[in-house]
Order: C-alpha cells, then sequence, then structure tokens
C-alpha cells in the first residue's frame, strides 16, 4: 500500500510539473515531443513484447521450449488460450498503473491498437466471434468512473473489426481486490463472480475476453468457465501484461 501511495504522489508530482513547464514523459521524464501524449516514444519501444515461443496455455514467455509453462501443467483452465501484449514490467508496469489508477485514459488507444495487431497476427483469436471486456461491479465502477478493460476492448474491436459485446456477461459480486491475495484466496474471492445475461447470443461461439493484467488467471478463468457453462464453445484472453516470476503468485 505504501509503494501505491508514492506511486500516486509521484504522478502528481509530475502532473503539476507538466502545467508548468513543457510537458515530460511520466515514465522516464524526459521532455515529450510535440507528436506524444503522455509517454513518449522511447518508453513505448522498451515494452518487453513476449514473442513465441511462449506458452501455448497462458501466453506466459518459455524460452526455447514449446508447449505449456510449469503454472499452466498444474492448472486446468477452462479458457483455451491467451495471448499477452508484454511482460509485467516498466515501463509496461507504470502504463498500466497510469489507465487503470490515475484516469489517463487516454492510453487505452495506444495500448488497444497494440492489442488488435495481436489479435489480427493470431489465426486463433482472428477466428472468434465476439470481443468482452471483463466487467467491473458497479460498485467499483462508480468509483473508477470508467472500465479500462473496456476502453481497451473498444479500440481492440476497433482496430480489428470484431463486435464488441457487452450485454453477455456482467460481474454480480463485489469482490474485494485481488493485488494480495495468494492463488487459492484469488479462486476463493471470484468463485460465482459473474454471471450471463445473455446465454442465447453465445451459443457455440468463440469469445475473446480483454483484460489489463493476467497473474494467475483465476478472473479470466472464471469468467470463462461462466461462460462455458452458459453455452460457449471456446473462451480466449487477451491481455497487456502477463505477471511472471515473483510477481506471479503461484
Amino acid at each position: 500500500m505504501t509503494n501505491f501511495l508514492y506511486k500516486q504522489l509521484e504522478v502528481a508530482k509530475k502532473g503539476f510539473v507538466n502545467l508548468l513547464f513543457a510537458p515530460l514523459c511520466y515514465i522516464c521524464e524526459n521532455e515529450l515531443l510535440f507528436n506524444e501524449r503522455l509517454i513518449c516514444e522511447d518508453c513505448f519501444n522498451r515494452i518487453g513484447f513476449i514473442e513465441s515461443p511462449f506458452c501455448t496455455k497462458c501466453g506466459a514467455p518459455i524460452g526455447k521450449k514449446e508447449g505449456k509453462c510449469k503454472h499452466c501443467e498444474k492448472t486446468n483452465f477452462h479458457f483455451s488460450y491467451v495471448r499477452a501484449l508484454g511482460v509485467f514490467k516498466s515501463p509496461l508496469v507504470e502504463m498500466i498503473h497510469l489507465l487503470k489508477y490515475n484516469r489517463k485514459t487516454h492510453l487505452s488507444n495506444r495500448l488497444g491498437i497494440l492489442l488488435g495487431n495481436i489479435l489480427l497476427s493470431d489465426s486463433r483469436l482472428n477466428g472468434a466471434d465476439f470481443i468482452i471486456p471483463v466487467p467491473l461491479h458497479k460498485t467499483k465502477l462508480r468509483e473508477r468512473g470508467y472500465n479500462q478493460s473496456l476502453l481497451l476492448a473498444e479500440m481492440v474491436s476497433s482496430v480489428s473489426r470484431k463486435e464488441l459485446c457487452l450485454d453477455i456477461v456482467v460481474r454480480k459480486k463485489a469482490t474485494i481486490s485481488q493485488t494480495m491475495l495468494d492463488y487459492e484466496t484469488r479462486k476463493k474471492n471470484l468463485e460465482d463472480a459473474f454471471k450471463i445475461i445473455a446465454p442465447e447470443k453465445i451459443k457455440k461461439k468463440s469469445l475473446i475476453v480483454i483484460d489489463d493484467v493476467f497473474t494467475t488467471g483465476t478472473t479470466l478463468d472464471e469468467i470463462a468457465k461462466t461462460l462455458i457453462e452458459a453455452g460457449a464453445e471456446e473462451v480466449y484472453g487477451l491481455v497487456l501484461a502477463r505477471a511472471i516470476g515473483s510477481a506471479n503468485v503461484k
């Protein structure tokens, strides 16, 4: 929590400085060029993009080995396949925090375009029928004012020309934050958290769920379970970041 508050203060300080002087990149603090906004091009180029080979289940980089990572080998997920833009480390961490907690919603445009390009280049994702954002509970939505997954999904839909569906799944349970929970507690926290409101639309359809971060996969798995039980054929995931190593709670 202390680290989170420190980051919030840093963002506020940078915003104040940008009001008084030439705008600076929110991550590296270098002066932005006239065509740059919030984040400089150098920081975008430093994103640790995940390239093949990656886990055929969760999308985590796995070096030279083909197949599943150790986490997926011992976990029975309901989703079929996940692709992630990059590893959950700087500068992608800061970008996600700015988007998710600091109302820098403009970042969803650039990041959503990058996700959309992944979809177009991936034959499995490109064959899906619909795009669905991970929904927020109405209480959380009132607090934050927007759903970052929806903002990303809107841009992915625009790039890929795939239908964005907002009338399929809702979050019926106001769960606590997953950030500090271990794997088993995350699973319990999310039990029966989602509800399908238009099951007839997803019968024998394949769906792509858009989210910001994949850590243990519990959120995506619970949504996938709910969708499949309602008649969906397959559920894929497309996320900004895959948390690995010490960031991935086993």
